[in-house]
């Protein structure tokens, strides 16, 4: 229950975050948006690891590992998603997230690892109700057809599946805010040079305080507390049922714009949200 209960606030954390990222896309590009964010992350993680006094290592053969999360689940992710998320909607973004279950099932498949044919049918059920839960959308554009930014969203899905196997070991082994505050940093140094000629060009007094409001709360509850839940779930569970969760953040994800996009709920997004949490339990 308590791993669960942890999930469901990580998936409303992070159905909030894409209404914010895309508020704040309007403001700030991409690339600078992802540098600021994780830079304040990685100071808060490293800042959590001094108070605590370490450790702030890893053994040498876990260095490989590591350095594969913060690429895979900071750098790549990042990259991609954020550049998929200026290409499209959010609502679109979110649905190409919901394939990060398919993936992560497709990856603990390749490694050995045991899925049951419920979570497959789970998962799958699961997605089928996530496209109904979008259909409603084609009034307005909404097409399966792939862009460049769609594709730019599934490739960012299946970097963050590949994230959740990698760092599941390194959680397992190491206090978590040491694992924080070094796949944060190391994930971060890219970013800062991704944005290098937006950090030197950018009119940093345009921004307002609410701009400076919204990134910090897409800094702090989405991404450091979002992901050591993450990770402490996956060694508590597994990816397989962590992963589940992607699906309920696309529900409240649709709440969220419900109440600040002004979307409103029709009857095939109902019936898509049913279906996605009947196959979350079928998976469970």
């Amino acid at each position: 229950m308590a791993v669960d209960a942890a999930l469901l606030i990580m998936a409303l954390f992070w159905a909030a975050n894409m209404i914010a990222l895309k508020w704040l896309l309007g403001a700030l590009p991409p690339s600078l948006l992802s540098s600021l964010r994780f830079s304040l992350v990685a100071c808060i993680g490293l800042g959590v690891l001094a108070v605590r006094r370490g450790p702030f290592t890893v053994a040498r053969r876990d260095v490989p590992r590591l350095l594969l999360s913060a690429f895979t689940g900071i750098t790549l992710y990042q990259v991609l998603f954020m550049e998929g998320l200026d290409r499209s909607t959010a609502f679109v973004s979110n649905l190409l997230q919901g394939t990060e279950p398919l993936w992560a099932l497709i990856l603990l498949s390749l490694t050995g690892a045991t899925v049951l044919r419920r979570q497959w049918a789970g998962v799958l059920v699961a997605f089928l109700g996530a496209i109904l839960f979008f259909l409603q959308d084609v009034g307005r554009g909404f097409t399966m057809a792939l862009g460049r930014g769609d594709l730019l969203n599934l490739a960012s899905a299946a970097s963050f599946a590949v994230y959740g196997l990698a760092c599941r070991p390194l959680f397992e082994r190491y206090p978590g805010r040491t694992i924080m505050a070094l796949s944060m940093s190391l994930g971060a140094l890219p970013l800062v040079v991704w944005s290098g000629p937006e950090l030197q060009a950018f009119d940093w007094a345009s921004l307002t305080p609410q701009v400076w409001g919204a990134l910090a709360f897409s800094s702090v509850l989405p991404v450091y507390v979002g992901y050591w839940i993450w990770n402490w779930a996956i060694t508590k569970k597994g990816l397989a049922h962590a992963s589940l969760y992607i699906f309920v953040d696309i529900i409240l994800s649709g709440v969220a714009s419900y109440l600040f996009l002004g979307e409103r709920f029709g009857l095939l997004r109902l019936a898509g949200a049913s279906i996605i949490l009947a196959g979350v339990r079928l998976a469970r």
